[in-house]
């Protein structure tokens, strides 16, 4: 009989679960990024502890109000929730059925790869269903492509209404929100596919590109209308507020009560300069900022935002990971193959 595999951290994946192949490819990058993102992070808190203070950051922490520390997780969480009636909606618009509870848990999987470089590990998502639907990938992929998009785009609004008020940063924040949308519509915009299929003396990687090119835009082109864009915000915005009111409900758990507004400017205008510098997870970009911003802003002490810096991105980024991976585990059971089924039965 074939025996349990180990992911690591303490979780087994049944025998006949997965394809061996594909699963040691999955949990290999996984391990490498998880590993890798916590060592980054690990040493970026203890940078942020060092400069706030190490001793007195560590006591701030321990001695933070927990109540509204787990508003932080339950805020981000109900974000999660949002932003999967806009997953749900792109599958509608591209007429993929599948059952809202595998698709809520396939969304919540993707979760795992934000600390890959920009997000794009997230495409696992759309390989699991690939899986459940029987639908090729790259028909699948502008579903993580839009929503990508559009999260990023949300925190791009939501950092220039935000700096509109605060009389602030307005125009450095205008010209980062430039090069961030900048990449997406490039994605999004078919030109350099075109290019690449009117050439007439076409190459094996040329072929290629065109094969899974007219797929991925056959796809994207019915999702690439204004109306979805505008659908798109609809929960996008509210999603990306509810996941900044982590880093309000951190700074209440230690005793400061900023006003709403000026809390989201600050996570915003750090999500922003994050994903430009497109270092996973925005590990150290988004830290420092956060830091400088809540010195500058709120004339926190170093230790009080070097300490709130911790906590909101534990509650807004690893707790998100850590989900994502757990389900991620959980949704491997969809990528059950044929000869994965025969296996068993033998077994």
């Amino acid at each position: 009989m074939a025996a349990n595999r180990k992911l690591g951290f303490g979780m087994v994946i049944p025998a006949g679960m997965v394809g061996r192949k594909e699963y040691m490819k999955l949990v290999g990058r996984l391990r490498l990024f998880v590993i890798l993102g916590l060592v980054a992070s690990f040493v970026v808190f203890l940078l942020v502890a060092v400069f706030g203070g190490f001793s007195d950051v560590i006591s701030t922490i321990a001695h933070a109000n927990m109540g509204y520390f787990f508003l932080a997780f339950v805020s981000v969480f109900l974000g999660y929730v949002i932003r999967y009636g806009k997953w749900e909606y792109y599958l509608r618009m591209l007429k993929i059925k599948v059952s809202m509870a595998k698709s809520f848990l396939i969304y919540l999987s993707a979760y795992c790869m934000d600390i890959t470089p920009g997000r794009v590990g997230r495409a696992v998502a759309a390989y699991t269903l690939k899986k459940v639907t029987k639908i090729n990938f790259m028909t699948i992929v502008p579903i993580v492509t839009m929503d990508l998009f559009t999260d990023f785009f949300g925190f791009a609004i939501l950092a220039l209404v935000t700096a509109i008020y605060v009389g602030k940063y307005l125009v450095y924040i205008a010209a980062f929100d430039l090069v961030l949308i900048i990449p997406f519509v490039l994605i999004i915009n078919p030109w350099i596919f075109d290019y690449v299929k009117s050439k007439k003396n076409k190459g094996y990687i040329s072929r290629k590109i065109e094969e899974h090119g007219s797929r991925y835009y056959m796809s994207q082109n019915k999702l690439n209308k204004p109306s979805i864009y505008l659908s798109s915000l609809v929960f996008t915005v509210p999603a990306d507020i509810l996941n900044a009111m982590g880093l309000y409900f951190s700074l209440l758990a230690i005793g400061v009560k900023p006003k709403v507004i000026i809390s989201l400017f600050i996570f915003a205008t750090s999500q922003i300069f994050g994903m430009v510098s497109t270092l996973p997870g925005s590990i150290g970009v988004a830290d420092a900022t956060l830091v400088a911003l809540l010195k500058t802003m709120l004339g926190l002490s170093s230790t009080a935002s070097s300490a709130v810096t911790i906590m909101a991105r534990i509650a807004t980024l690893w707790f998100g990971v850590l989900l994502g991976m757990l389900v991620l585990v959980y949704t491997m059971r969809y990528w059950k193959t044929e000869k994965d089924k025969k296996r068993k039965e033998k077994n």
